[in-house]
């Protein structure tokens, strides 16, 4: 089953909570994505299951990354990792569907994102982190970008099985596991990130590919390319731009054969590109004789 699960926070307040509830309305969902604030206690954390339960509300993807996870600095790893309990420990009352991670933040843009070194550390840290969802009975997922150390599917493929747990997952993103050669060749990539770990996807990030000119040379050809995210579906053509290429006909029909809940988050957005990203979602699910929950 596919579970759209935008990201929405029931917040304390009775105001927080009507709107909460006015949004869930408007986007017709019955499961959300969402994170605890710092401050909040155990018993807040019940609070908000209990309101959730009331209104047939389940939290899907519970997410707030942690830019030291996989660092060097030992103080700033441990940090990363005893957030990273805290969320699991949240994510088990509130009955979410999984934790979601990031490995390698802090490498982000530098020359040590893609090195070896880099990577050993984070394969450590998965490990860790496995146990720690073995211990909380909740499931983590990695997530993906070409701008870190996890940026491929063979490197999802080895911190699986450095894991070794059924507890770690895969926080899937298409689009940020596309590199440039393969902006007009994504039925491909999804094809091979489903045929080699669909079976770990337990969430999937949505948006789609927009590819730019930053700059041409004086024959007039593309000298510099950039690569960005945009709504799920927009389209934009001309000489310099084109977007709109990601293949969700593809993504849903394969979303919809694995034979476990998957949630779907259209993320990044303000709230009107939101729900028109949700509802381009929706029609090509409806072309594709695909049900989304």
């Amino acid at each position: 089953m596919i579970l759209m699960s935008p990201n929405i926070h029931p917040g304390k307040t009775t105001e927080e909570r009507a709107a909460f509830l006015r949004t869930v309305g408007i986007m017709e969902v019955k499961t959300v994505s969402m994170s605890t604030p710092a401050d909040w206690s155990d018993t807040d954390v019940e609070d908000a299951r209990n309101f959730l339960d009331d209104h047939g509300i389940k939290p899907g993807e519970f997410s707030a990354f942690h830019s030291g996870f996989g660092a060097a600095d030992e103080a700033e790893y441990q940090s990363a990792l005893e957030h990273y309990r805290r969320q699991l420990s949240h994510a088990r009352i509130l009955g979410a569907h999984c934790v979601g991670f990031n490995v390698g933040l802090t490498y982000r843009c530098t020359p040590q994102m893609w090195t070896e070194e880099a990577w050993k550390r984070c394969l450590d840290a998965a490990v860790d982190l496995a146990k720690e969802a073995e211990a909380a009975e909740m499931d983590v997922a990695a997530h993906p970008h070409i701008m870190s150390p996890l940026c491929s599917v063979e490197r999802y493929k080895e911190m699986l099985d450095a894991a070794s747990s059924p507890r770690m997952k895969a926080l899937m993103d298409c689009v940020n596991l596309t590199w440039p050669h393969l902006f007009y060749r994504t039925t491909e990539l999804v094809n091979q990130i489903f045929d080699e770990m669909g079976d770990k996807i337990a969430a999937l990030h949505a948006k789609d590919l927009a590819m730019s000119a930053v700059n041409r040379n004086q024959s007039g050809y593309l000298s510099v390319v950039n690569l960005e995210e945009s709504v799920p579906g927009a389209k934009r053509t001309d000489h310099f731009f084109e977007s709109g290429v990601m293949d969700y006909g593809t993504i849903l029909r394969r979303l919809s054969a694995l034979d476990h809940d998957v949630t779907l988050y259209v993320e990044h957005f303000g709230y009107e590109d939101t729900i028109a990203g949700q509802q381009y979602i929706r029609h090509v699910a409806r072309e594709v004789g695909v049900t989304i929950h």
